[in-house]
């Protein structure tokens, strides 16, 4: 075996024991108490009973004014002027409540206050920015949630579910934060050893860490630990570990070089005494210790302890002060560091009034004081349960505030998995085993559909099958393959890729650690978004393709001119599961995320109101000129695109019908088509759309056979995709009052599901980030894309069936019929221009 097939065999052995690895870690993060998301999910809750739809609470402003007006046509019945005297986003509000005297006077609210898209620097309060929610029920809503009580069973919760994972993670932190030290020279060879035998007397140097010798504690520690407390609430600013030879480990857990290594006590004081002299190192020493705390007290003694080590007369003299703020800990050490983070947490949570309490508060009047106290949903700053499972400040890279208080619930939690898996990488010494997939391999979310696969029931196929089409790839591979382990028949390149050769075809594979299978995947993107095709090695030594057996009702009736298949990644995604499609809709906003990341877009200061048009729209004047596209911290906006994406916007009624609900309906269309075409592209996700007859874009052409592979479609209007085959699904069935089973509505022959293969397209603009519904995870076509039909399969599963067709985009074709890709009909170009009443705009989109 080649050294480059024993790394890619060290890689696979480190994917088995750090996939479970992985897994604990984002079991703490999905399960972790966070008071702001559980604040949002009940803001989230309370718009979908009131409105019926998912629209993002980041959107919704209470605002109380000082008078109002009655209006017949607004949903409370009254409209006001501004500036409101309070206002407060919906996510707030579950925590603060409405003001004492709505309290006594709940029909009160409707008429001094209402729910809206804008903020208080908006220019009208009215039908035209309302949200369809009423403040005296929204109230009612609010005080049948016990949010203190809630919050304090949820900690109680975790700990008695994730105590024994904590610890374990803590563990790996040490670790890894250890081998990061040792590659510094912070720490020796020797050092590490302790350290690692500290953890578990399990591990063995050399072997990667499991998580079953994780779980196993150490009998007899090498290190004694003692901490430092620099006032009766300190946390745990830094702790001393010393072995019997008299090295002494200096730990920091907030730091991001957490280890110091040290041949004494005197050196380990004369460093932090030197360290210390620095005014910013004394603060960062300070802010560990206080944790955010408003505190004079607790301030006072912090720094009057660590002045008092920067200004000692000798470094015997900081030792002196060092062994008088000693305190032994006692036991094991991941046992004390799980209680203390348990601890904070509990202590954290008792400053949350539950119901009762906050009555009492109201009454008296110590609301507002309490509010203070409270600081909105953290108030003791940065958690110690995050920063002792290698999630500190430094490493997530966010500011505090932000980080614990954004809206971006998914950019937060992504932020903190990355920094616990940097942690995890380090402890298996990945970085030793080389090519970059072994951390993407490691890091991997592996999607539903790759999960509790029951391929033992699974059939050989034809290597042939339709679902291998476009996956074989032109590569030149080493001509003999392995022959032994898991690699036996695989054929890998310098560069760490596997690849196999089945009926004399190049295919790249990867290997599941959840399946422990090779499967069949895009050559240029191994991790990519795509059905499970799995293959094994027969015993004749040659490669070959599983598919699921067919069902045992058999196959729908057939569809002339197409396959009909069955489908492990539809079975899935035909399936209701709320959990699974926040999750796809979350990676999905972080990608769409990520691709504004680098471009250039204008900038809201903190504190600052975002500025209005001459129509009142939210924008950010630069020069006299308005940019509706806008980031406020890590969020993004822009008033155009929310408006295309709320209820009240029909404007795609304008490309259907010629139907117009306003006069300046085209000078709209054509400022958001100058807003989509400044936004970035992206072609990176495979998209999805769904359609059915009851929405007016269902596939009963493709049933008939009238449309078929090689026709070309266009889009003639504002045409959505989603990264989210769970919303696809949704759209392509019909909602009945209840489904069969877990679908999400009832599949026939006008079930239809268009799927755009990543990279296959080019005109896209990914808009959830500034989207009311951003779990709906789409990209937007402009009108005017012209897309060739490349392939048509019927996919059926018990209760469902579809019409699936893939896409891929072109140019506009010089001759030959082109079908609108919504209704499936003939495109009559006269038909369509005589729709607008301004000519140019149809000229914009399809010109002549």
């Amino acid at each position: 075996m080649s050294s480059i097939s024993e790394s890619v065999e060290r890689r696979l052995a480190i994917l088995e024991a750090g996939r479970p690895l992985v897994r604990l870690v984002d079991e703490i993060i999905e399960a972790y108490p966070d008071p702001y998301s559980q604040a949002y999910a009940h803001a989230q809750r309370i718009v979908r009973k009131h409105t019926g739809r998912a629209m993002d609470p980041r959107f919704i402003w209470w605002h109380q004014f000082p008078t109002g007006s009655t209006s017949h046509l607004s949903y409370s019945g009254w409209q006001h002027a501004g500036p409101p005297q309070q206002s407060t986003h919906l996510t707030e509000l579950v925590i603060q409540r409405f003001d004492t005297h709505f309290q006594q006077a709940p029909d009160e609210l409707d008429q001094w206050g209402g729910f809206y898209r804008q903020g208080a620097n908006a220019s009208v309060f009215d039908e035209r920015n309302e949200v369809r929610m009423l403040g005296s029920q929204v109230q009612a809503d609010l005080w049948r949630i016990d949010f203190g009580a809630e919050h304090r069973a949820s900690i109680e919760q975790f700990w008695g579910a994730h105590g024994p994972h904590f610890r374990v993670l803590a563990k790996i932190n040490v670790l890894g934060r250890g081998v990061l030290a040792r590659r510094a020279g912070h720490i020796t060879q020797t050092d590490y050893g302790r350290l690692r035998t500290m953890a578990s007397d399990a591990l063995v140097a050399g072997v990667m860490p499991t998580l079953e010798q994780l779980q196993h504690d150490s009998a007899h520690s090498p290190l004694v630990v003692k901490r430092y407390a620099l006032d009766e609430r300190d946390r745990g600013c830094f702790y001393s570990l010393e072995a019997e030879d008299g090295r002494v480990l200096l730990y920091m857990p907030w730091q991001a070089d957490a280890f110091r290594g040290f041949e004494s006590s005197l050196a380990r004081a004369r460093w932090l005494r030197n360290e210390l002299k620095t005014a910013n190192t004394l603060d960062a020493f300070a802010n560990a210790a206080l944790a955010g705390v408003q505190s004079e007290a607790r301030e006072r003694a912090v720094h009057l302890h660590l002045n008092g080590i920067a200004d000692s007369a000798s470094d015997e003299a900081a030792m002196q002060l060092l062994a008088f703020l000693e305190r032994p800990v006692t036991g094991d050490f991941f046992t004390y560091l799980s209680i203390q983070a348990r601890d904070d947490m509990r202590h954290n949570a008792t400053l949350m009034l539950d119901n009762s309490e906050l009555r009492k508060a109201m009454w008296k009047g110590y609301l507002a004081a309490f509010l203070k106290v409270f600081t909105g949903f953290a108030p003791l700053g940065w958690p110690m349960t995050l920063m002792l499972l290698g999630a500190s400040v430094a490493k997530v890279g966010l500011d505090v505030d932000e980080a614990l208080h954004a809206h971006d619930e998914q950019s937060r939690k992504r932020a903190l998995r990355e920094a616990m898996l940097d942690s995890l990488f380090a402890a298996l010494n990945l970085a030793e085993v080389g090519f970059q997939s072994s951390f993407a391999s490691l890091a991997y979310e592996t999607p539903a559909h790759e999960l509790s696969v029951p391929l033992e029931h699974w059939e050989v196929l034809p290597s042939s099958s339709q679902s291998l089409q476009g996956r074989e790839a032109n590569e030149l591979v080493p001509a003999m393959p392995e022959l032994q382990g898991r690699l036996r028949g695989v054929r890998v390149r310098n560069d760490g890729s596997c690849w196999i050769m089945m009926n004399g075809l190049t295919y790249r594979v990867r290997y599941s650690q959840e399946l422990s299978k090779w499967l069949i995947v895009p050559p240029d993107n191994p991790f990519a978004f795509v059905p499970v095709d799995p293959v094994r090695l027969s015993e004749a030594g040659e490669w070959e393709l599983l598919g699921r057996p067919q069902l045992l009702g058999g196959s729908p009736p057939a569809v002339a001119g197409m396959p009909s298949t069955t489908s492990r990644f539809w079975e899935t995604y035909t399936s209701v599961n709320d959990t699974q499609s926040k999750i796809l809709s979350s990676r999905a906003l972080s990608r769409q995320k990520n691709v504004l990341k680098d471009w250039d877009i204008v900038q809201l200061l903190p504190g600052r109101a975002p500025d209005l048009d001459e129509r009142g729209l939210d924008c950010v004047m630069v020069n006299d000129n308005p940019h509706f596209s806008y980031r406020h911290e890590r969020e993004y906006f822009n008033s155009l695109i929310e408006y295309y994406t709320s209820d009240e916007s029909r404007i795609n009624d304008v490309f259907r019908y010629g139907a117009y609900r306003h006069a300046d309906e085209d000078v709209y269309i054509a400022e958001l088509a100058d807003e989509l075409e400044r936004l970035p592209d992206s072609n990176g996700a495979t998209l999805f759309r769904g359609g059915h007859r009851s929405r007016g874009t269902g596939g009963d052409r493709y049933h008939a056979g009238q449309l078929k592979v090689g026709d070309v479609l266009v889009n003639t209007d504002l045409t959505s995709f989603t990264e989210n085959p769970y919303k696809a699904a949704e759209f392509a069935s019909e909602r009945p009052t209840q489904a069969p089973g877990t679908l999400p509505g009832l599949f026939d022959e006008s079930s239809v599901i268009y799927e755009l293969p990543v990279a296959q397209y080019q005109n896209g603009t990914p808009i959830s980030a500034f989207s009311l519904y951003w779990d709906e995870a789409e990209t937007l076509f402009l009108p005017g894309n012209f897309f060739r039909i490349n392939k048509l399969e019927q996919v059926y599963g018990y209760h469902y069936r579809f019409i699936k067709v893939t896409l891929g985009q072109i140019g506009k074709p010089a001759v030959g019929p082109v079908y609108d890709l919504r209704t499936g009909l003939l495109f009559d170009e006269a038909v369509y221009r005589a729709r607008f009443r301004t000519p140019a705009l149809a000229q914009r989109f399809f010109p002549v």
